[in-house]
């Protein structure tokens, strides 16, 4: 068998053939000369050849024929290089197996990880790491793939990199870090690359300062609803002696039940025989406290046991874990950490059929650990007990767990800035001395820390060791300037400001009462809080939290306590040429969701914006309506906290008019997703304008992308339900997001209206090109105005898509040269 004959085989993915074609010795490795002309101009070997092809049996075949898996074409690419550039996994994941040199780098220093981030290949980077693969490798601009990845906007390839530790520090030749090629990124990965990269920086700059050394303490968050046994959990766990355990066993058995619900969050700091330090949080299982659990989640040192009932019905118990496990996972503010979760079926001795009882354990731990695979660290280990039975083998279990669990993390762990152990080993005396209000002032604070800590310490040093303590969890502290608020104990916060702020009427403790708008009043906060705290201190520290609200000073508004649902007069139709627009940032899987917080915070921000940039907002529960003048818009929020829906709306048909509420209202809303739910992971999604029109009430959402594409062509898109088409210029406000020729178009518009004052000459090319028909060009030529002459243009070519727009680019080259240079 001649060369030919078997390249063209390996092309055609023949393995018969290219099998004779070895038994008859042909060299496996041959590489066919440029001068033959079908194949070989890359100087490719046969591998080269079917990885090109995605022949997965045709690469096996060679392999196994001692082909080199290393070797180079003339573009110094190997079969790695070449199966990432053509996507084929199945050919990829053989060459891994079969150890290929995963560093190997063509001649511009990519390497396979470069080429799949260049495709936006989330599988194909996510198996390439799997195996080892370097993320920070440098090519020879000095680009890693994280690099690569931001500029070529493949944001799901972006996540996943930040999440397998990729360094956002590195800079390229141009002295550009993955940060300074993430502007066009979606808003939400954008944010993170921005997040991270601070974080980063940040910690370098603390380490480098004093130095480091490890923790060994870690924190335990015990969740689940309320009445579960949570709190007799955290009671069992620290009475590890024998005595001790006997003791409250005997104790249990003459105790009276009683309702003693936890209000906010119990903290307390153990050593535990078996495990050692722990801070144990045991969280108020009501659903009124979860808008500031959520703050105290979004802790990167935590181990969460999940409590639940094993004697509630099946459809409760998942309800219960599903949404615990949800709120841990979206609450997640290190994308490279899983958070470690223990499953606890409680009211084992009220079963009457255990066997079963056991069954159902062991499925909720199989289930949940196959759900949340790669997002959290479900532990195998099926808990099936009594949680007000001390020393039982099942306890003496659970430590062992959760001491293993301790382990790990603290080994995966990086290590503490000494200068925040140095303020951690102050802050039990710090809190001690402001035993009824440890809040202070930035000032204040600055200087007893100073004051404290034997080195000198500038204040940005304290400003970032301060920010670590709180995204650790040990203060809380909102800002970075001089108004800045500190709170020594987040256990009082949480207790005894939040947890009697947000209690229900049921709970056995002197609540706030609220008016008939479940707003609270001056007077109530003074009779409640005015013996231990400073409370215009306090509406600070609430308001910072942007918890509240007051118009008036006198009356506060707490978004998460209201209970009113919208009027839906509030959002009636209105002018016949009125137009519309809305958004969905959308959950991408049933495992996201957005964390409590998020809307009431929301809400919150809407408050803050009157007067300067809204007019005061409606609120109701779920819902708030809000106006700038021009336009108006009503923001809701799905019961199951997966969907946040933005419309806005012109009653005078000027879609201009729409821009600067979206605008305003998209911003607000991705940062506060970035911020209150850092592990969802979301997506955009574009609603249909004739449901809006028609005031659906569940309006049909279409995938950014499906637009988008549709744009790219120049085609409607058609509502599934309707069957109606529906033209891309009427769903997206923001044409100048897109990709391409029409992306530029819209967003040179204004310079476009201004520059093309003789519109004449570049008509006649857009009628002979059959770009424009008759009767468009008779409309232009009818505009009052040059402006208004290359508005209507303008908007005819948004309309017609991709295609109009370039062969309007096309006529510009050949009329207008300054005008075709603004699309360049």
């Amino acid at each position: 068998m001649d060369k030919e004959q078997f390249f063209q085989a390996v092309r055609d993915g023949d393995v018969e053939t290219v099998r004779r074609g070895l038994e008859e010795g042909v060299d496996v490795n041959m590489r066919l000369p440029q001068t033959t002309s079908f194949l070989g101009w890359y100087g490719d070997t046969a591998l080269h050849v079917a990885c090109r092809g995605g022949h997965d049996e045709v690469v096996e075949l060679l392999i196994k024929n001692q082909a080199d898996l290393n070797v180079t074409n003339q573009n110094g690419d190997t079969g790695l290089h070449v199966a990432c550039r053509v996507d084929y996994d199945k050919v990829v994941e053989l060459l891994i197996r079969n150890r290929a040199d995963l560093l190997m780098t063509n001649k511009k220093g990519d390497t396979g990880l470069h080429v799949a981030c260049r495709r936006g290949n989330v599988k194909l980077v996510q198996l390439l790491i799997k195996n080892q693969a370097d993320p920070n490798v440098t090519n020879k601009t000095g680009d890693t793939g994280l690099h690569v990845a931001c500029r070529e906007r493949h944001g799901k390839v972006v996540e996943l990199l930040i999440r397998n530790r990729a360094d956002l520090l590195i800079t390229n030749k141009d002295n550009k870090r993955p940060v300074d090629d993430a502007t066009r990124l979606l808003e939400s990965t954008r944010l993170l690359v921005e997040t991270e990269t601070r974080k980063q920086a940040e910690y370098g700059e603390l380490v480098s300062s004093l130095g480091s050394e490890e923790e060994t303490t870690v924190k335990l968050f015990l969740s689940g609803d309320g009445q579960v046994g949570k709190t007799s959990l955290r009671a069992i766990l620290e009475k590890t002696g024998f005595f001790p355990a006997v003791l409250w066993n005997i104790r249990m058995m003459f105790r009276k039940e009683e309702f003693n619900p936890t209000p906010g969050v119990h903290v307390s700091r153990k050593h535990v025989k078996g495990i050692g330090r722990l801070s144990l949080h045991d969280f108020a299982g009501q659903a009124q406290f979860y808008v500031t659990h959520a703050m105290l989640l979004r802790t990167t040192n935590a181990i969460f046991p999940v409590v639940y009932k094993i004697t509630d019905g099946e459809e409760e118990q998942e309800r219960q874990v599903h949404g615990w496990l949800s709120f841990i996972n979206c609450s997640n503010p290190d994308p490279t950490n899983m958070p470690r979760i223990v499953l606890i079926a409680s009211h084992a001795d009220k079963l009457q059929d255990k066997t079963a009882g056991q069954r159902r354990a062991e499925a909720m731990v199989e289930h949940y650990r196959e759900l949340f695979e790669g997002a959290l660290v479900v532990s195998p280990e099926v808990f099936l007990m009594n949680c007000l039975e001390a020393g039982s083998a099942d306890i003496r279990r659970l430590r062992d767990v959760l001491a293993a669990f301790k382990e790990e993390m603290l080994e995966d762990r990086q290590a503490v800035p000494k200068v925040c152990v140095q303020l951690m080993s102050n802050l039990s005396r710090w809190r001690k001395k402001r035993q009824t209000f440890p809040v202070l002032q930035w000032k204040e604070y600055l200087a007893i820390v100073r004051q404290d800590t034997p080195v000198s310490l500038a204040e940005r040093t304290v400003q970032l060791a301060s920010s670590y303590l709180h995204d650790i969890g040990e203060i809380i502290y909102l800002r970075r300037d001089a108004t800045a608020v500190v709170v020594l104990s987040p256990q009082w916060l949480y207790t005894s400001v939040f947890g009697i702020l947000l209690a229900p009427d049921n709970f056995p403790i002197d609540n706030i009462k609220r008016t008939a708008q479940d707003h609270v009043t001056y007077g109530e906060l003074k009779r409640v809080f005015g013996t231990v705290a400073d409370i215009p201190l306090l509406i600070k520290l609430l308001q910072d939290f942007q918890l509240c609200h007051t118009f008036d000073g006198h009356t506060f508004i707490l978004p998460s306590l209201l209970q009113q649902e919208i009027d839906e007069r509030a959002w009636s139709p209105v002018s016949g040429k009125a137009v519309y627009f809305g958004m969905q940032i959308r959950c991408r899987t049933e495992i996201d969701s957005f964390s409590c917080d998020l809307f009431p915070r929301l809400q919150t921000l809407l408050m803050q914006a009157h007067p300067d940039k809204l007019d005061k907002p409606l609120l109701w529960k779920d819902s708030a309506k809000c106006t700038d003048g021009k336009a108006e818009a009503l923001l809701q929020i799905s019961q199951d906290k997966k969907r946040l829906n933005i419309f806005v709306r012109s009653n005078d048909g000027d879609r201009e008019d729409c821009n600067s509420i979206m605008d305003l209202l998209t911003d607000m809303a991705y940062k506060l997703l970035h911020e209150t739910s850092p592990g969802a992971r979301s997506q955009d999604m574009v609603l249909s304008a004739l449901d809006l029109r028609e005031h659906s009430p569940q309006p049909h959402a279409y995938s950014r992308e499906e637009v988008e594409k549709a744009a790219a062509k120049g085609e409607n898109v058609v509502h599934p339900q309707r069957k109606v088409p529906e033209k891309v210029k009427d769903l997206l406000l923001h044409l100048g997001n897109l990709k391409g020729m029409l992306g530029r178009v819209a967003r040179k518009r204004v310079k476009l209206v201004e520059t093309l004052r003789h519109i004449s000459p570049v008509l006649v090319h857009l009628r002979a090109d059959d770009v424009i028909s008759l009767e468009e060009n008779d409309r232009i030529r009818a505009a009052r105005t040059p402006q208004d002459a290359a508005r209507e243009l303008l908007n005819i070519l948004e309309a017609k898509g991709e295609q109009a727009c370039t062969g309007f680019h096309m006529a510009l080259e050949q009329v207008d040269l300054y005008a075709a240079s603004l699309l360049d």
